[in-house]
């Protein structure tokens, strides 16, 4: 492991950048064989890395997923019936869109946005599964128990919530109360 190395291409992922020998693809395979035999999140914490986690985690996750699909003739046989004979050049905006899920399922993401359906918010929320009517309604009677609220409360309780979860800087600081 070569601490110096990846923090040097560590600093790059923080600027959104990538050296200027590579283009983003080959940047993020070298990043994930640099950092695959270590916790990368613990490496982070300790080197105070901590508001770019996400981008890093996913710029390694990014790396891992074109190193895979190399290997995956089916995978590759999806892109070329998708449109792209190779590998699609990825960059920072679209790896946000990677999960821990199968291959296939990342790149018909980022499929999707590269071909310009959907911003990285939209096209993650219409993956987030939906809940059935009567689920919806055990889980919001298990809340307002748990929570020990009014529906009206209840209601209340959600709109607060997400204004919190749909802002980055309310959230800092209530988290700071906290």
């Amino acid at each position: 492991m070569n601490v110096s190395k990846i923090e040097n291409m560590i600093n790059y992922i923080s600027t959104s950048e990538t050296p200027k020998n590579q283009d983003f693809n080959e940047f993020a395979v070298e990043f994930y064989l640099e950092t695959r035999d270590i916790p990368l999140s613990k490496f982070l914490k300790v080197r105070n890395y901590s508001s770019k986690t996400p981008k890093i985690m996913n710029t390694k996750k990014a790396g891992e997923l074109i190193l895979e699909t190399k290997n995956n003739p089916k995978i590759m046989s999806f892109l070329n019936d998708n449109g792209y004979s190779d590998i699609p050049k990825l960059n920072y905006s679209a790896i946000m869109l990677l999960r821990k899920i199968d291959p296939e399922k990342n790149w018909k993401k980022v499929i999707k946005y590269l071909k310009g359906k959907g911003t990285i918010d939209e096209i993650n929320r219409k993956n987030k599964k939906t809940l059935l009517p009567e689920d919806r309604e055990n889980l919001e009677k298990y809340l307002k128990e748990k929570l020990e609220i009014t529906s009206d409360e209840f209601q209340k309780f959600l709109n607060l919530y997400s204004k919190v979860i749909n802002d980055k800087e309310l959230k800092k600081s209530i988290n700071k109360l906290v």
